[in-house]
């Protein structure tokens, strides 16, 4: 693994932290109402797709169960279209694909 990429891991595995952290014990509704929160999980994503954008091509092509270009998309969408974030498939992100990235960032951080 490139050098780069373990510091690009070590990032988003700390924005994946704090997504748990911050929706731990937290209901959808709740979410659905706490804009600080919805604003805080969304700078989170960014930061992960920022991070995923920036790994190696060799080390995503060797870790094709993670959906890489998904990542980078809603980083986009959510960086540049945020008024037409769905904040309920953001929900469905946290409680679904957060975890798994978790799962697979832990073989790494």
């Amino acid at each position: 693994m490139i050098n780069r990429d373990s510091a690009q891991l070590e990032c988003m595995n700390k924005e994946v932290e704090f997504i748990i952290e911050t929706t731990a014990g937290v209901s959808k509704d709740e979410f659905l109402k706490n804009e600080l929160l919805q604003h805080a999980v969304c700078m989170s994503i960014i930061t992960i797709g920022e991070c995923a954008n920036h790994l190696s091509e060799e080390f995503t092509e060797k870790h094709t169960d993670i959906q890489w270009m998904q990542i980078v998309g809603i980083r986009n969408m959510t960086a540049h279209g945020y008024r037409r974030l769905n904040m309920e498939q953001i929900w469905e992100a946290i409680i679904t694909d957060v975890p798994r990235l978790r799962q697979f960032l832990s073989q790494f951080v």
